[in-house]
């Protein structure tokens, strides 16, 4: 028996405040593979848990870098560190935070927070993405945010390990 079975068998909860709890636990141990797959515009990015890993990072279109990101012990989805640098040289390092959409901001969001290198925090919107089933990114369109809002165009990150 688990530890939350043990917890709900002992309490005195009434039936239905049991059976509500017992969904509600099981509903989460439920893998996310539910629509994972194919392309996921704006409205419709749930998580960011795919984000690990190594891109290619167009943010400068002339000049494009490689950056590669890494969860956080207990943040996966939501906070880890990056790098972003050209050919082994290292450009910046720093602290991301990702957002999935959700009504309270509309959109799903990627911030770099610079520890070294780069001039400051930057935020870019997520206007779309493609994933498998386990929501692993294999590309990424992002837009700059300015002071008025998103900027035009889209750039692209690419998955390259």
């Amino acid at each position: 028996m688990s530890h939350i079975d043990t917890l709900v068998h002992e309490s005195r909860w009434d039936a239905l405040a049991i059976q509500h709890l017992q969904e509600s636990h099981h509903e989460t141990l439920k893998p996310r593979t539910t629509n994972a797959a194919g392309w996921h515009g704006a409205g419709d990015i749930p998580t960011l848990i795919g984000l690990e890993g190594r891109f290619l990072w167009a943010e400068d279109a002339i000049d494009p870098m490689q950056i590669s990101f890494k969860f956080a012990p207990g943040h996966l989805g939501d906070q880890g560190y990056y790098t972003l640098g050209r050919g082994g040289m290292l450009s910046e390092q720093g602290v991301f935070y990702s957002v999935p959409n959700n009504p309270a901001i509309g959109w799903a969001a990627v911030t770099l927070s610079p520890q070294t290198g780069g001039s400051g925090p930057r935020s870019f919107i997520v206007s779309g993405m493609m994933t498998d089933n386990e929501w692993r990114i294999s590309i990424m369109l992002l837009n700059k945010v300015g002071a008025t809002g998103p900027l035009q165009p889209a750039f692209p990150a690419t998955r390259i390990a």
